[in-house]
């Protein structure tokens, strides 16, 4: 457990890293640097790469048996022979350049989706900006049509107060009509009542002065009746001339009903279209209200969506700038694997002369 742990807490090693390709071309794989990463469970890739370079690099001295230290002995019981060395060093050859086509594969696709990313997100900044312009001509619209139709809504208001100072006009005209035509009709009546009494007069008067004629005229029995049949023509007359009066009277009555009535019915006339007019208007301001109600909900949503728009705006500006921080590590690591690769030739040549001094 403490080898463990003090092999955990070290660095990666050149010998980590030359255990684990040896043991990886002793399955039959080919040396990667994940591969090598799992088989040492740890490591990242810049620190196992250049420790596997050095291994390929020294993979054909150690198939030939002249890596450095290595003895005469060791030589003779390790030699490979010529077609071995020829397969190990294709091997090599092959695997660089495998490792060297895919990196630039998946530079040249990671530039590639760098690169449409940039143009997408520029794309969305400038639908974003259309659609912001949008939203603030639709909210300019929104703002405007809000105003008209409060205006709206108090001409409304206006002209039903105005309506109604008109119906109460007319309500207090139709209450002075209806009380003249009364006066009207009292004055009838009081002139039936006045000729009525005097009808009453004439007739205690008729016959007062009938009786007093049968008083006068008792003796003169002849003469008397004579009397009586002129009172009794004079009577009709009268009668006659009361019947005409109360006939008149009568039709003077129906005519003050039928006036009464008739202005009664005008009256309600005025107010059912009072009523109706006022209920129109009602209706007309319930619908200005509605009206305004869906502009301000329609506003509503229009505000709603450009705030979600000014989040989803945030957000990928935020993973832009993580794309181009993941670039710029990427690049960075170009960098050093590449001026890490333009050493490795002074290094073999210095090995090769090493191991040609030794062997001499």
């Amino acid at each position: 457990m403490s080898q463990i742990e003090e092999f955990r807490g070290r660095g990666i090693q050149p010998a980590d890293v030359f255990a684990a390709a040896d043991a990886l071309l002793a399955e039959g794989q080919r040396p990667t640097i994940e591969r090598v990463r799992l088989k040492i469970g740890r490591g990242s890739p810049n620190t196992v790469s250049p420790l596997l370079e050095r291994w390929f690099a020294t993979l054909s001295a150690r198939m030939a048996g002249t890596a450095p230290g290595s003895s005469s002995a060791g030589q003779e019981a390790t030699s490979v022979p010529a077609a071995v060395q020829s397969a190990a060093r294709l091997l090599w050859d092959t695997a660089r350049r495998e490792a060297q086509a895919l990196e630039q594969c998946a530079q040249a696709s990671v530039r590639d989706e760098l690169q449409a990313r940039e143009e997408a997100l520029e794309e969305g900044l400038a639908t974003l900006t259309q659609r912001e312009v949008a939203f603030a001509q639709t909210r300019s619209s929104l703002d405007a049509a809000l105003a008209a139709a409060q205006q709206v809504a108090e001409g409304l208001r206006q002209q039903l107060r105005d309506q109604a100072q008109e119906a109460q006009h007319m309500r207090s005209n139709l209450d002075e009509q209806v009380a003249r035509l009364n006066a009207q009709l009292a004055k009838a009546m009081e002139s039936h009542e006045s000729t009525h009494r005097v009808h009453n007069q004439a007739l205690a008067a008729k016959d007062q002065d009938l009786r007093q004629a049968e008083e006068r005229h008792a003796q003169e029995h002849q003469r008397m009746l004579l009397e009586v049949d002129r009172a009794r023509q004079a009577t009709k007359s009268v009668e006659a001339e009361s019947e005409l009066q109360r006939q008149r009277l009568v039709r003077a009555e129906g005519e003050g009903a039928q006036r009464l009535a008739e202005a009664q019915a005008k009256i309600q006339e005025l107010q059912d279209d009072s009523r109706a007019t006022e209920a129109e208007l009602r209706t007309q301001l319930t619908a200005q209200a509605a009206e305004v109600a869906v502009a301000k909900s329609d506003y509503t949503l229009a505000r709603q969506e450009i705030e979600g728009l000014g989040s989803r705006l945030s957000e990928e500006r935020r993973t832009h700038d993580a794309t181009r921080a993941l670039l710029a590590q990427a690049l960075a690591a170009d960098a050093r694997h590449r001026s890490g690769q333009g050493t490795d030739p002074q290094r073999r040549k210095k090995r090769a002369s090493e191991s040609g001094g030794s062997s001499t």
